[in-house]
């Protein structure tokens, strides 16, 4: 079995951006022992975007992260700045790579 760090480097390389996002929030929870994760972010032309560890859905939303404040939000919260503002930037990131127009794509 490849290291876990090995596996999202690979996700980050050959795999789309949304998938790098949800693999380093699983690598969050798994890292951490925490129950759930969840990024909020709002961008300028993709508007707010919700993306859970586990790819699972917001359902009736009990968390409130439909109202939520751009962030990495986990239970139970997570104290530590950095990762919190590593995954935010990478979720962006991967955001904005992944919709991206494509050589020739008229968009």
């Amino acid at each position: 079995m490849p290291e876990p760090s090995a596996t999202l480097i690979d996700t980050a390389r050959l795999g789309s951006g949304l998938g790098t996002v949800y693999r380093a929030l699983d690598r969050v929870v798994d890292g951490y022992g925490l129950d759930d994760a969840a990024l909020v972010v709002d961008l300028p032309g993709l508007g707010r975007q919700v993306l859970r560890a586990g790819r699972r859905p917001l359902g009736d939303d009990v968390a409130g992260l439909h109202q939520a404040s751009d962030g990495l939000h986990t239970e139970p919260p997570l104290l530590d700045p950095v990762v919190e503002e590593l995954v935010v930037a990478l979720g962006a990131l991967a955001l904005r790579y992944d919709a991206r127009p494509e050589p020739g794509d008229e968009r």
